[in-house]
This record gives structure tokens, C-alpha cells and sequence, in this order.
């Protein structure tokens, strides 16, 4: 018996082995007809158990200096984010990266890339890479088309500045993910957070009388998806939480994935009963979809959610919000958005064949093919940005006007880059959602830095300089979730220094 399944087992890795290599053959052929650069990798960026598992073996194996420079530089999750503009040095402003499972072209030419963006009919939106995010449906970044503009249409009349009023009040605290979810959870639930950590919280929740106070809970379950994402993507929330062979913190995300859809149904009824008896509108993300699809169908439109439609676009803002505001707030306090892009590339996928001009070489881009605009390449692209692409700067945002001699404010300006070189929050429609964070970051760094800064904590023998370059190497190391942060960033010690006086 134990020899029949270990013959079946290494029949199946070497069936599996064959096909990798016959459809990396076939895929190879296909990029070299296209004429640019080629990357070979032998497993598939988009392979589901790689994404949750692979990244840990490549810094594991990295540990113990086993990696080459291949399988260290271009098998983590999001490699690219790590590589930034130095794989197109080598490789040119656009690349072809090579699979078993499909072809990726990397751009990171400024001009190729603005005009990727702004053909939207040749190279659509990637949704099948962005299914990961269909845990409760299809919503506002997996759709396109006239399915898009429906989700679009309801959600945007959602964020108003009475949200952002909420947003506001909420963000004058400390701290960056346990501060954000505290922000997007009240903005998402109207449930009011004091700031603390999650241990103060457990301690205050486990002595409280008041069965009312469940606060805590929609927190919880929402963090816990954030953190088993990829898990839920790769085995489903129903089998994360009924499978007997999944550990308990797996099983756990699978039971968050469940009690975050009986929250957000639970507040549909309420509100929908709110309605009926005239009582005033919460100003919830959730009562906001729900009045806002009622007002549609009063109208006689079809641009009308279902609930399956609310529950997934509540989620899907509230998962943009927290990593894009959290990870930026980081990266702004460690160096710039502009070195540490959150969102990394914007994928596309061709519907039919295209021309793609990329300096003055014009290239025939076969159908279903994944582009991607590669943000953290283009952002150090040394043609643009110059020798220190990589040196944190912020005087190159910064133009400063006639007869300025440095001690006045009053004639600087921000300065406007050309189409395609500087692209903080994508480009195009789907911008808008993305764009949201600004009202929770301007408020936390008002706080942070209205009588303070932050210096690095040089360890016993260590100088300040060398501190500081740990702390900007560290900055720069990043690993991929759904979003680009960086990875243990509890690593640099940093300190609070007051500087005193108001700003």
C-alpha cells in the first residue's frame, strides 16, 4: 500500500514537472515572437500555494544562504516591489517575464506606461489576478464594464465629507494598523473605538458587564481576514472554518469570514428598518449603500446592489482603506510613498492584439496578455529620477519660485512631473477609491509631527549614521499581502524626540 501511493505520488510530481516544462517551452516561444527581453521563472507568479507559502521559503532559505541570486531576487511574493527599477536595468523598460502558466510584460518606461493606462479598451483590468479579493462577490475592484459602473455609481456617493467628518474625529490618535482598523471600522460600522492594544482591549472587554458593547467583535473579525487573506482566496472561508485538518487560527479567519457577513446583514435589516420607520440615517458606509441602492431603485434605474453586492464592496473599501492608509503612513514616516509604493504595479490583461511602443521600438502584444505597470520601477527609474532614484529626498517634490533665498515658504510650489513619472494612486476612474486615505493620514501626521520627530535608535556600538542607514535598508525590504508593506518593521528602533512649539 505505501509503495502503490509513493509510486502515485512521484508519477504525479513528474507528470506536474513534464507539463511545467512543455508550457514554459510554448510560453517561451510566444515572448520571444513579442521582441522584448526575457525573464524565465519557473513557477508562476500567480500559483495559488506559492503566493501563500513561497515567500516564506525564499527568506528561509535566504537565511541559511542556500537561495541563488535567481531564486532570492525573483520568487518572492511581489518581487518586483523589491526589485524596483534595478530588474529593468538589466533587463530594459520593458521586460517579458516568462511562466508556465502565462507571460507577464513588465513597463517601466514612462510614456509606454501612461499609454497602457489610458487605453483601457486594448488593455483592460486584470480581473481574474484580482479575484483574490471576491471573498463575499464580485464588487467595486473586480468588475468592469457596465457591471463596474453600478458599484461605482452606489459606493462613490457614500464618501462625502460628513464621512470624512467621521474619519476625522476618528484619526486624531496614534499608532498605524491597529489605529486604522479603529477608524475604518467605525467609518464601516459606526462602532466608536477607544485607541489601545489589543491586549488593553481583550483585558477591558473580558471585565465588561455590558452585553451591548460588541464592539471588539466586528474589529476582530475584520483583522483576522485582513491577516488570512491569502487563505481564504487560496481554500475558501467555509473550508478554512469547517475543515478538521485546518489549525485553529486558520479556523479561526474562516469563522471571521462568517460572522463579518452576518454583521454587515444584520446592519442591512437595521437600516432597511430605520427607513421604514423614518428614523434618521446613520453615517455608516453601510446605511450610505443601502440608501443609496433604495434611491436607485425609487428612481427607476438598474443601477441597483444586491446584498451579496453591499457586503462585498463594504469589505473591499475597508481592505483598501486599512492596507493603503496603514502601509503609506509607515513608508511616510520611514522615507516616501514614492520609494514604497503600496500598491506596486497596476495589471492589466490584453482582450485582442495591440501595438505597445516603448521608446522607439514599436512591439505587437499578443491577446490575454498580463501587462503590468510596474509603480515601484517607475518611481526609481534612474532616466527620470537620476543617480539618487534611491536616496529619500522630498526637496525633488518641491520647486521653489524667483528671489526665494530659502527662509520663505510662500513661493514654493509641487512640482508637476510629466504624464507616466509620477503616479502615487494609479491613474483613471478606479483612482477614486484608492484616493480615499488622505483624510486619516493627514490627520495622524498632523498629531505625530506637530511637536515632534522621529530619529533611529543606534544599538550599543553603532553610530547614528550607520543607524540610519539600517533603518533605510530595513524600509526598503518589502513583502507582498494584498499590498506591498514592509516586512517586520518592528526591526529599526526609532524614538520620539519633542521639539517644542506649535505648528
Amino acid at each position: 500500500m505505501f509503495t502503490t501511493i509513493t509510486i502515485s505520488v512521484a508519477a504525479l510530481l513528474v507528470t506536474l514537472v513534464i507539463w511545467s516544462l512543455i508550457a514554459l517551452h510554448l510560453n517561451l516561444n510566444k515572448a520571444r515572437a513579442i521582441g522584448l527581453p526575457i525573464l524565465v521563472r519557473y513557477i508562476t507568479p500567480t500559483n495559488p500555494l506559492w503566493m501563500a507559502f513561497g515567500s516564506n521559503l525564499v527568506r528561509l532559505v535566504r537565511r541559511f544562504e542556500l537561495t541563488t541570486g535567481h531564486f532570492d531576487r525573483f520568487y518572492l511574493f511581489e518581487w518586483d516591489a523589491d526589485e524596483r527599477y534595478r530588474v529593468h536595468a538589466e533587463f530594459g523598460d520593458a521586460f517579458t517575464l516568462v511562466s508556465p502558466c502565462g507571460n507577464w510584460i513588465y513597463i517601466s518606461d514612462p510614456k509606454a506606461a501612461w499609454d497602457v493606462l489610458r487605453r483601457p479598451r486594448d488593455f483592460g483590468r486584470n480581473v481574474e489576478q484580482l479575484a483574490v479579493l471576491n471573498v463575499y462577490g464580485t464588487n467595486l475592484s473586480t468588475t468592469e464594464g457596465h457591471e463596474w459602473q453600478k458599484h461605482r455609481k452606489i459606493t462613490a456617493a457614500t464618501f462625502t465629507e460628513r464621512n470624512n467628518e467621521l474619519v476625522w474625529q476618528s484619526s486624531v490618535a496614534d499608532d498605524c494598523k491597529t489605529f486604522t482598523l479603529n477608524v475604518l471600522v467605525a467609518a464601516l460600522f459606526m462602532k466608536p473605538y477607544l485607541f489601545e492594544g489589543q491586549e488593553e482591549m481583550n483585558q477591558r472587554h473580558a471585565g465588561s458587564v455590558d452585553p451591548s458593547d460588541d464592539s471588539h467583535q466586528y474589529r476582530d473579525s475584520f483583522s483576522k481576514i485582513l491577516r488570512g487573506i491569502i487563505h481564504i482566496a487560496v481554500f475558501g472561508g467555509e473550508t478554512l472554518r469547517s475543515s478538521f485538518w485546518m489549525p485553529a487560527s486558520m479556523k479561526a479567519v474562516g469563522e471571521a469570514v462568517k460572522n463579518f457577513r452576518s454583521y454587515v446583514l444584520g446592519m442591512i435589516e437595521e437600516e432597511r428598518s430605520n427607513i421604514q420607520k423614518d428614523i434618521p440615517t446613520r453615517k455608516d458606509l453601510v446605511s450610505s449603500l443601502v440608501r443609496a441602492s433604495l434611491a436607485q431603485r425609487n428612481d427607476g434605474r438598474d443601477m441597483i446592489i444586491t446584498e451579496q453586492d453591499i457586503i462585498s464592496n463594504t469589505f473591499v473599501y475597508g481592505f483598501a482603506g486599512n492596507d493603503t492608509t496603514a502601509i503609506t503612513l509607515a513608508h511616510v514616516i520611514m522615507e516616501t510613498l514614492r520609494l514604497c509604493h503600496p500598491l506596486g504595479s497596476s495589471s492589466k490583461l490584453t482582450k485582442d492584439a495591440c501595438a505597445l511602443i516603448v521608446g522607439t521600438n514599436t512591439y505587437t502584444i499578443p491577446p490575454r496578455s498580463n501587462v503590468q505597470v510596474n509603480f515601484c520601477a517607475l518611481h526609481t527609474n534612474t532616466t527620470v529620477w537620476g543617480v539618487t532614484a534611491m536616496t529619500w529626498n522630498p526637496k525633488r517634490f518641491i520647486d521653489v519660485g524667483e528671489g526665494n533665498d530659502g527662509r520663505e515658504i510662500e513661493t514654493e510650489q509641487l512640482h508637476v512631473f510629466a504624464d507616466g513619472e509620477y503616479m502615487p494612486w494609479s491613474y483613471g476612474e478606479r483612482v477614486y477609491a484608492a484616493a480615499s486615505p488622505p483624510p486619516t493620514l493627514a490627520a495622524v501626521l498632523a498629531v505625530l509631527f506637530r511637536k515632534h520627530q522621529v530619529k533611529p535608535v543606534p544599538e550599543i556600538g553603532e553610530s547614528s549614521t550607520n543607524a540610519r542607514k539600517k533603518a533605510q535598508r530595513i524600509s526598503l525590504d518589502i513583502q507582498m499581502i494584498l499590498l506591498n508593506e514592509m516586512y517586520k518593521p518592528e526591526r529599526p528602533g526609532l524614538r520620539w524626540v519633542e521639539v517644542g512649539g506649535d505648528c
